[in-house]
């Protein structure tokens, strides 16, 4: 076979091959419109109570200590708890004074409430939800750690009471400014802005005084008081 006839074999190849169109890229990125992807995740939270709290937040194993303040009076205070039981704060047997001085019986390290949550709008209340305080007897709430009730504080580890006396107390129509009154209305303990997670929960300490009127009611007493947390 010649040149000649390899020039033209190749010619003919070259026409009967179809020619090869040149397409152009099309790219659509969110075709009829974007895909929202929604979720709501909620807020999870603990609520751990203790009495006769310890340093570390948990019940101890002695019995409450309970200081007396008789505001000059004949009244008295039982020093210690006889039931020594955690999640019950047990004044024991209180007298009243029979003339016309109050009688303020303050139980050290009485109540801790932990807080493990990952909401950043919590509230912890109190209130009394069976049995009653008596309209002749208060029982106020002492902040322990921070200096008064409701508490919002970035940092809330646990903190024992620093009062080596029951204040005085001379009135069962309210507590003092800071205290929270433990009653059937209830009372906000903490307001917060802060996540607690358990390597840092906070902690809302608390002594409880129960003051009495000249010439309370006598008779055996009982009040449940609900701790509840609300995380939003």
């Amino acid at each position: 076979m010649n040149v000649k006839k390899l020039v033209a074999i190749a010619a003919l190849l070259s026409l009967a091959l179809p020619a090869v169109p040149s397409w152009a890229a099309a790219t659509v990125t969110t075709g009829n419109g974007p895909v929202i992807v929604k979720w709501n995740t909620q807020a999870v939270a603990t609520l751990t109570i203790h009495t006769d709290y310890t340093a570390a937040g948990l019940f101890g194993a002695s019995a409450g200590s309970i200081l007396a303040n008789l505001n000059g009076g004949s009244g008295a205070c039982t020093a210690t708890d006889p039931t020594n039981a955690d999640l019950t704060v047990d004044f024991g047997p209180v007298s009243p004074d029979s003339g016309a001085n109050y009688t303020d019986c303050m139980y050290k390290n009485a109540v801790n409430a932990q807080v493990i949550t990952s909401s950043i709008n919590w509230n912890l209340a109190a209130k009394v939800t069976a049995g009653s305080i008596p309209a002749d007897t208060e029982l106020c709430a002492l902040p322990n750690g921070f200096a008064a009730f409701p508490t919002a504080a970035a940092a809330l580890p646990v903190a024992q009471t620093a009062r080596a006396a029951a204040p005085s107390i001379v009135s069962v129509a309210t507590c003092p400014a800071g205290d929270a009154a433990i009653n059937a209305t209830g009372a906000t303990l903490a307001n917060e802005t802060n996540p607690f997670s358990s390597a840092s929960p906070a902690n809302i300490g608390h002594d409880l005084e129960l003051v009495l009127k000249p010439l309370a009611g006598a008779g055996a007493q009982t009040a449940t008081v609900t701790y509840t947390l609300t995380a939003n």
